[in-house]
């Protein structure tokens, strides 16, 4: 099959060829035979009639759709073999013409953003840990003591820290108004989860009692209800306090953590987790300095498709999570006072620099020829089925299908363990390197603060269908190990 090739520039190449002769003969009969098995002919079990017969139930147009279909694959592989393309994401399809001896296709390709790596070793970041205070520490075990608490019902007034369970109606100018009330709602007082005001205004009310609580909505909110004075109506039906367990032994006992017995081993206990807590935003804060120093030595180009596609992905995500909350996306425009203009800037901002953390980190893996062997995937296994109390055979028949993702999340995470030993202070080099002998996946020193892309680059061999195909998205080692479940 002969291709031509243009460069649209831009990482963007359009390739045209054509398929005929043998090959398309060959996927016409094949196309034949799969259409013919759907086929119920009278007298004949579906999928087993003549297939001259089953021919003349298919329409002559699904039967060449079906055809072309089964030749790009072949088609796209040999066009990106024959002009050494690196493809990122799928193909634009087009089919310019079909004949009776074949027909000719278009490919638009967007290849893989060009990477030339500057210093990416030898960027001395050091590992900074806070300490650990008694103050810190405190609030720690206040804090398990508030999580430890009972609600009882309060005899005396509603105070700041007490749940009121109220009926609500909201009106303005005299009319209810849609979204503004709700029946046995549980609010605690100073949690600021209603509008500035509402809270305040509910302190020293009773239960079985009623309320009117007059306030004025933010001039930064909903259109409908910027800037408006409304009135809530409350019907208070009871007041619940906290009743906080004694920190004593018994408390510390009731807590079932292992090898904490008495209250000096609970404020260890703390102190160690705090610490872990502190280590990893400290390697969070280390990682993502790291990271930015090898993308600022890069030179990188991406392609404007590749970064338009990412940057809707993420409004996408966005606005999907805006409605999950309840709200519009022309709401959430009217709170935050943006308009699509500065939303789709800061998405294509945030679109390059994930791209670019995400080809840097994938170059860096090439760079360095790092791969990922049969005996660390194995060790995954043993480390997952350990966990889980799994024979590791059963965890590996589980994922079985998955296995790919599973070596790409080991891939990324050595090449991100590389990236530590060869850029953090002495200790932590030291440390990065331990860890590369056990490569699991949850042994990594520090876990990328910026998100992978969305955009999975298409590896060498991706077939092509006749419409864009669906982007997928790599499982997060979060989403794997959930799986184990």
């Amino acid at each position: 099959m002969a291709t031509k090739l243009v460069n649209k520039g831009n990482s963007v190449y359009e390739v045209s060829t054509s398929v005929n002769g043998a090959a398309w003969k060959d996927a016409q009969e094949k196309a034949l035979k799969r259409l013919a098995s759907k086929v119920e002919v009278k007298g004949f079990r579906k999928g087993n009639a003549p297939i001259e017969l089953a021919r003349q139930k298919i329409n002559p147009a699904d039967l060449i759709n079906e055809a072309i279909n089964l030749c790009l694959p072949a088609a796209y592989n040999d066009a990106l073999k024959e002009h050494k393309l690196r493809p990122f994401g799928n193909p634009e399809v087009n089919v310019t013409s079909v004949k009776e001896d074949g027909f000719d296709v278009t490919f638009v390709v967007t290849t893989y953003p060009e990477v030339k790596l500057g210093q990416y070793k030898g960027i001395k970041v050091p590992l900074e840990v806070a300490d650990v205070t008694e103050k810190e520490v405190k609030e720690a075990i206040d804090h398990l003591l508030a999580d430890n608490s009972e609600l009882v019902l309060k005899d005396g007034p509603a105070a700041k820290g007490d749940t009121v369970v109220f009926d609500f109606k909201g009106y303005i100018d005299g009319k209810e108004f849609e979204g503004g009330s709700a029946d046995n709602y549980s609010l605690v007082l100073g949690s600021n989860q209603f509008i500035p005001g509402f809270e305040d205004q509910l302190v020293g009310v009773t239960s079985e009692s009623k309320k009117d609580v007059l306030v004025k909505f933010p001039e930064q909110y909903v259109k409908d209800l910027a800037g408006k004075d409304a009135k809530f109506v409350c019907m208070i039906h009871e007041i619940k306090e906290k009743k906080v367990p004694e920190l004593n032994e018994e408390f510390v006992a009731s807590l079932n953590i292992e090898g904490v017995k008495t209250l000096d081993d609970l404020k260890k206990h703390e102190e160690k987790v705090l610490f872990e807590q502190k280590k990893h935003q400290a390697q969070n804060a280390q990682f993502t300095k790291i990271l930015k120093t090898i993308c600022d030595n890069a030179e990188i180009t991406i392609a404007d498709k590749v970064l338009e596609d990412e940057a809707n992905r993420m409004k996408e995500d966005m606005i999907h999570q805006i409605e999950q909350n309840g709200l519009t996306f022309e709401q959430y425009k009217e709170i935050t006072g943006m308009d699509d203009e500065k939303i789709n800037a800061q998405f294509k901002q945030d679109a390059k620099n994930r791209l670019t953390e995400y080809v840097v980190i994938g170059e860096i893996g090439n760079a360095e020829h790092l791969t990922i062997s049969k005996g660390e995937v194995d060790a995954y296994y043993e480390n997952v089925a350990k966990q889980y109390n799994m024979k590791a055979e059963d965890v590996k028949k589980m994922f079985a299908v998955n296995e790919s993702r599973i070596v790409e999340n080991l891939y990324q995470n050595k090449i991100e363990r590389f990236i530590i030993a060869n850029n953090g202070d002495i200790k932590e080099e030291g440390e990065a390197k331990k860890a590369d002998a056990t490569a699991t996946v949850e042994e990594k020193p520090a876990k990328k603060t910026a998100k992978k892309a969305t955009t999975t680059k298409a590896k060498e061999g991706t077939t092509a269908k006749k419409t864009t195909t669906r982007k997928t998205t790599k499982k997060s080692t979060e989403e794997v190990k959930e799986e184990t479940k």
